[in-house]
């Protein structure tokens, strides 16, 4: 009888400690995973890649055949943005209205955990059709949150029955809700990167137009400066020349037509009147804008 009760003692002992040590496993799995997801998020950029290394991750950590993430579109639809295991028939079937008669649905309107181990027990669809496909006999539906608001739901599926076990729920509902999280910051870089991409091409655009203006300006500087220089000349000219104009007209009326060289004064004059006359018109013209 001692020997009896000694015997269970020591049963109990070793349940307890079998369950302390899967329970500090487990804690020690999602650590990781969420230490994993974590950097995920920092060595990703855009929200695509994000999604597609988290599936990844999942996949290989707790064995799944098949694993999705759905996400609510613009259009009201939960559509299937990442997932790896399932058929190409089955990921574009698979959109639909988030309603509580499916699973996907049920789980994103309550925000409540759907885990079924034998799929003969379900009473709906997963998301569309009572055949689940993909020969998937187990799955768990868990809901993507962000700020207490459902914006997805992560599907996790396995071809064994009675595959995912009640603690599986703490585990996943934590992974989904760090899900969201990577979700949020991979939305908020994106935004970002968008704003910075319409900031640099103003900036860019601007800047074109700043180089056009100042070649522009610089065009009228240098205009300005040899208007300056023409006015200047013009000024040195004017004098010399009515001097000149006026020696050689006077020479040309007392020089007799008989005289051989009247020609040549005459020429002179003409010729110093067209210099006047473009002086003339230089100055009439200072001051005014001629660029």
């Amino acid at each position: 009888m001692i020997s009896r009760k000694k015997s269970e003692e020591r049963k109990d002992i070793i349940n307890e400690f079998s369950q302390n040590s899967l329970q500090e496993k487990e804690c020690e799995q999602m650590l990781n995973l969420l230490f994993d997801i974590s950097k995920i998020v920092c060595s990703f950029s855009h929200l695509q890649d994000v999604l597609n290394a988290i599936v990844n991750l999942l996949m290989d950590e707790f064995a799944l055949d098949a694993c999705s993430i759905r996400m609510l579109d613009d259009d009201g639809n939960l559509r299937i943005k990442s997932q790896k295991g399932l058929s190409k028939r089955f990921v574009e079937t698979a959109t639909r209205r988030p309603t509580a008669d499916s699973y996907s649905g049920e789980c994103f309107l309550t925000g409540k955990i759907s885990i079924v181990n034998d799929i003969k027990e379900i009473d709906k669809p997963i998301s569309t059709t009572l055949l689940v496909g993909e020969d998937v006999k187990s799955f768990a539906v868990t809901p993507i949150k962000v700020e207490g608001e459902s914006i997805g739901v992560l599907v996790a599926s396995s071809k064994k029955r009675n595959y995912f076990h009640k603690r599986f729920n703490d585990v996943i509902y934590i992974i989904a809700n760090q899900i969201g999280i990577a979700i949020k910051m991979s939305k908020l870089y994106e935004e970002i990167y968008n704003f910075s991409k319409v900031l640099e091409k103003k900036v860019e655009s601007r800047t074109k137009e700043l180089k056009e203006k100042s070649k522009r300006l610089a065009k009228a500087e240098k205009i300005a400066a040899m208007v300056k220089l023409v006015n200047r000349i013009a000024d040195d000219c004017r004098n010399p020349l009515t001097v000149v104009g006026g020696f050689a007209r006077r020479l040309y009326e007392k020089t007799p037509d008989s005289d051989p060289d009247k020609k040549y004064l005459k020429m002179i004059v003409d010729e110093v009147k067209i210099l006047e006359d473009n002086i003339s018109r230089i100055i009439m013209y200072r001051g005014k804008d001629v660029l």
